[in-house]
């Protein structure tokens, strides 16, 4: 664990949480099938925290939800946009610790929660004949796109398939990037029709679901995530402001 204080230094993330399970065995009456639910949050960095702050009442749990709002910051994002694909984050100790522990509580909500997010308004176009089907809604092996050409995209409207488009997307859901890519860019990226070369199985995300109208709501509501996401994480305080390593 590096030394830390809030006049920006940071800590090393292995040092924070512990590298073991998150369960053991405990077979008493307080145990549930055998297991007991432990805390991932080392008692070093418990200690190292109560200290830097100067308060006692920081729990683990606290030191969870801080770490998890403070890596939303947007100077973290900006200065490692794609660091966490290659090594484990530098959890920089910022001035004000509650604020991005409380910051955690609406940002969990919305990811942990996003199939039953609201659905952003978006605006649905039909382009062909007649009133759309199942069918028109059912996607294929050609992953969906956003409307324009290659170096000049239209990212307010996504073609989902050959008939079906939606409009309306802000750039405020384009904004929130996790390694490299938007939510909704990692969702056009997965829900495509593939086959895998050497088993031969076919992967189709139209069985995922009931209805194949159901994948409409399913982009409304990465959007909603996104830009509430962006909204909040846009308030928060700086937390790298004279980070140093140490």
């Amino acid at each position: 664990m590096d030394n830390a204080s809030h006049d920006g230094a940071s800590a090393a993330a292995g040092g924070i949480f512990d590298e073991g399970n998150l369960f053991i065995s405990k077979k008493d009456q307080e145990s549930q099938n055998g297991l007991e639910r432990i805390d991932n949050i080392t008692d070093h960095a418990l200690g190292m925290f109560r200290v830097d702050y100067n308060d006692p009442k920081i729990t683990k749990d606290d030191i969870f939800d801080y770490v998890y709002g403070v890596l939303h910051a947007p100077d973290v994002r900006k200065a490692y946009p794609i660091a966490l694909s290659h090594n484990p984050p530098r959890v920089p100790m910022a001035e004000d610790f509650w604020v991005f522990a409380k910051a955690e509580k609406d940002l969990t909500d919305l990811h942990l929660n996003y199939e039953t997010d609201p659905e952003y308004n978006l605006q649905l176009h039909f382009s062909s004949d007649g009133e759309p089907t199942e069918d028109h809604f059912r996607i294929s092996d050609k992953p969906m796109r956003f409307a324009g050409k290659k170096g000049s995209l239209h990212r307010s409207t996504l073609h989902m398939t050959s008939s079906i488009s939606l409009s309306g997307i802000p750039h405020e859901a384009h904004e929130y990037v996790v390694n490299g890519r938007s939510p909704l860019e990692w969702f056009i990226d997965r829900y495509k029709i593939t086959v895998d070369k050497k088993s031969g199985i076919r992967n189709d995300p139209n069985e995922w679901f009931g209805d194949p109208r159901a994948i409409i709501s399913t982009i409304k509501r990465i959007v909603y995530l996104s830009v509430e996401t962006t909204h909040n994480v846009a308030g928060l305080p700086p937390s790298l402001a004279q980070i140093q390593d140490t």
